[in-house]
């Protein structure tokens, strides 16, 4: 959104749809100035419609690019070197030692042991 863009609100008074233009954004909420008649409004950013995308954006949304296939529990042996994220997206390397039905068991060599999800494992290549 962005300064002079022409959005839509449901006005609550009478449940019509507004046409109006942003004139100030804030942190929690955004002016606007009614195109009709010149009364301006401010509401929160959740209470707006943005406007519809143009023809060239619409047809560049048209072909997404194809996401790539979360890695499942068939992509992974006991054994194998694999890296996931913890919480604090600090980068964990470890060993697989077990394969269970829905996590994997990773051992990273620390004294400590770890059961991860297959979608947030990636395999990692030793050179």
């Amino acid at each position: 959104m962005h300064l002079g863009q022409t959005v839509r609100f449901l006005d609550w008074r009478d449940g019509s749809l507004r046409q109006v233009k942003v004139v100030a954004l804030r942190d929690t909420q955004v002016t606007l100035q009614d195109l009709r008649e010149r009364r301006e409004w401010k509401l929160p950013y959740a209470a707006i419609e943005p406007p519809a995308p143009s023809a060239a954006a619409r047809h560049a949304e048209a072909a997404p690019a194809p996401a790539a296939p979360r890695p499942t529990r068939e992509d992974f042996r006991c054994g194998e070197k694999v890296a996931f994220e913890d919480k604090y997206l600090n980068t964990v390397v470890g060993t697989i030692v077990r394969i269970n039905e829905r996590t994997a068991s990773i051992d990273p060599g620390d004294g400590t042991k770890w059961r991860v999800g297959f979608g947030l494992l990636r395999h990692v290549l030793d050179i």
